[in-house]
């Protein structure tokens, strides 16, 4: 099977030159966190920018600043495999599909599991490919603190527990994109001092205001918005399985649970291309 049997062919792109606020708004509106940029009446890929870039940079508001340039990309024509494979090496959720250096579709994690993993005899078990290893929020978490502690984690999810430990909802990024906001920031700068004696020369001083753009998020915290609707998995579902249940709830991660009940991992759907490319 080959990357053209999964992508998607009707990319939602942003155009260089532009703003912080129009890439956070398409992020906002497709609930993603990253998008291809092209150059402005051509389609052809600059990088992709994505949801982290935009917090990193806070005081950035030129969207070709913000541009990760080494963004990797494949071809349609590659295996889905070796898109897989390069999804795994370096992390990313999404590669933008090229032809002749025009960005003609992307592929992404979801892609290939829904599409490919969820219809095959992979019988490994969830327990194989899980993280057994996690990184767990408290419900009264700042939403602000848990956009570090994801960054911080480097996880796009964290299972949110409550003042007992008991597992009782999921925070995603998506949950966060949902919440930011640009904000304009106004500030005044002087150009040009004055003498203890020169106060009536006030009128005539060099001012200048400087506007920046930033995201804020609202004060709010994690149980406001995490996800109380669980998915879960044992550790004995099958890969395949786990691709299944990820498609039919549209979700991209879910805990594993062991026989009495207790979280003991996180799989997520870039552990299940693991499955397949081994």
């Amino acid at each position: 099977m080959k990357v053209k049997d999964v992508m998607t062919a009707e990319v939602k792109y942003i155009e260089v030159p532009g703003t912080r606020a129009e890439a956070l708004d398409l992020l906002r509106k497709l609930g993603v966190s990253a998008v291809p940029v092209v150059k402005e009446g051509t389609e052809e890929l600059v990088g992709m920018v994505t949801l982290r870039g935009l917090f990193d940079h806070s005081d950035e508001e030129q969207l070709g600043m913000l541009v990760d340039r080494d963004a990797q990309s494949v071809s349609p024509e590659n295996s889905i495999e070796d898109a897989a494979r390069l999804m795994v090496e370096s992390g990313g959720r999404r590669l933008p599909v090229v032809k002749e250096k025009k960005l003609v579709g992307i592929v992404t994690v979801r892609d290939i599991v829904y599409r490919a993993v969820a219809g095959m005899s992979l019988d490994k078990p969830a327990s194989d490919y899980m993280r057994p290893r996690l990184a767990v929020i408290w419900e009264g978490t700042p939403i602000r603190a848990a956009v570090e502690i994801m960054a911080l984690a480097g996880l796009r999810a964290l299972p949110v527990i409550d003042a007992g430990g008991k597992l009782i909802g999921i925070v995603d990024d998506a949950d966060i994109i949902g919440l930011s906001e640009v904000e304009t920031e106004s500030k005044m700068s002087q150009m040009a001092g004055r003498s203890e004696g020169d106060s009536w020369t006030w009128d005539s001083e060099d001012r200048i205001y400087i506007t920046k753009k930033k995201i804020k998020l609202p004060n709010k915290l994690v149980k406001d918005v995490m996800s109380k609707d669980l998915v879960t998995v044992a550790k004995r579902t099958s890969v395949s399985k786990c691709a299944e249940v990820m498609k039919q709830h549209k979700i991209e991660q879910t805990p594993v649970m062991s026989a009495d009940g207790e979280l003991v991992g996180m799989i997520r759907d870039i552990d299940l291309l693991r499955a397949m490319i081994e």
